[in-house]
């Protein structure tokens, strides 16, 4: 059966710069965040914000989370459009497969961001809600979902750069890949 559809629809183009607008926000978050000074490291007297921001990244990544399973149920019962026959098989494979990662660090993102959340010393709030503590505190534990956390940061850097590269040239050569996701 030929798929016909030429663009994504309007619920998918919605999720899609939602999800990116949060996830940039949540990246230029995280690396200012992780450099603001502990409590510990500051002069007596002097009081850190850190706290809130590392709350705030918490509660914008479980929503992120959300609306990554709402996308990933909608794209399950909803056809995305096939690359036109112009676009060469290795470019569709490796659109593919970008594709196929970025959903899976999408998900695995906020999957390790929880757990590390789960096995620190704080309890995990979720815009001020306290949520249900899944686990112990365990510093080894969250010490080695922090470099997960931290590792899957960096890759969805580099494939979100990948992607940015594609949409970029497909743009460019105007050959109506980039329009499909449009918000026209």
């Amino acid at each position: 059966m030929e798929n016909s559809v030429k663009r994504y629809n309007r619920v998918q183009i919605i999720l899609h710069w939602l999800i990116a607008a949060i996830i940039f926000g949540m990246i230029a978050l995280g690396l200012f965040m992780i450099e603001l000074p502990k409590q510990s490291e500051l002069p007596p007297g002097e009081e850190s914000v850190r706290a809130f921001y590392f709350l705030l990244h918490k509660s914008m990544g479980i929503t992120v989370a959300m609306l990554i399973v709402l996308r990933v149920l909608w794209r399950l019962t909803h056809k995305a459009p096939v690359l036109p026959d112009t676009i060469s098989k290795w470019q569709q494979k490796a659109a593919g497969a970008v594709h196929i990662l970025l959903y899976a660090v999408m998900v695995a993102m906020p999957l390790s961001g929880y757990a590390q959340s789960m096995f620190s010393k704080y309890h995990t709030k979720f815009w001020g809600i306290e949520l249900p503590r899944l686990a112990e505190a365990d510093t080894e534990m969250r010490e080695l979902f922090s470099q997960v956390h931290e590792c899957l940061a960096f890759l969805l850097i580099g494939l979100i750069v990948v992607h940015l590269a594609a949409a970029i040239k497909h743009r460019i050569a105007g050959n109506g890949i980039s329009e499909r996701m449009s918000l026209k």
